[in-house]
């Protein structure tokens, strides 16, 4: 589902990093789609640098896979991407999400009360806020 403000997209991912990361993604207990919406946004915000710039291309097998994203987030990301050499948003997505299935990207969380979820200010992308809670990624 996606968070408000969030639609979604249809990048085209490889099956086999789309299955990988998946599978990461449920022994870390989250939904894939909030791993890619997270990973996106945090690229967006220049937390996250790539392990590289190119996907693999014997991976094969793309299609279009549900992913959540503001339009705030998908542009900054689209913007650095080009700055970053990465030929399309597809190939951005699925670098990153192989990124994540081999263990270069960690997720992490917090708990907090109300309150303070409340007064936590919004990461800032490229071009203005993006909505979003500080870094909830890592690269390794």
């Amino acid at each position: 589902m996606p968070a408000t403000g969030e639609t979604e997209r249809a990048p085209s991912i490889a099956q086999r990093v789309w299955d990988a990361a998946g599978e990461r993604a449920r022994g870390d207990g989250l939904p894939l789609t909030w791993v890619t919406s997270r990973a996106l946004a945090d690229y967006a915000a220049g937390h996250l640098t790539l392990p590289r710039t190119t996907t693999d291309a014997a991976t094969g097998n793309r299609r279009g896979r549900s992913v959540f994203a503001s339009d705030a987030v998908w542009n900054a990301a689209d913007k650095r991407r080009t700055e970053d050499g990465v030929r399309s948003m597809s190939a951005l997505v699925e670098i990153l999400l192989a990124a994540y299935a081999r263990g270069e990207i960690h997720t992490h969380a917090r708990m907090v009360t109300t309150d303070q979820r409340d007064t936590f200010p919004l990461a800032e992308a490229p071009d203005g806020p993006m909505g979003t809670m500080p870094r909830s990624l890592s690269a390794a």
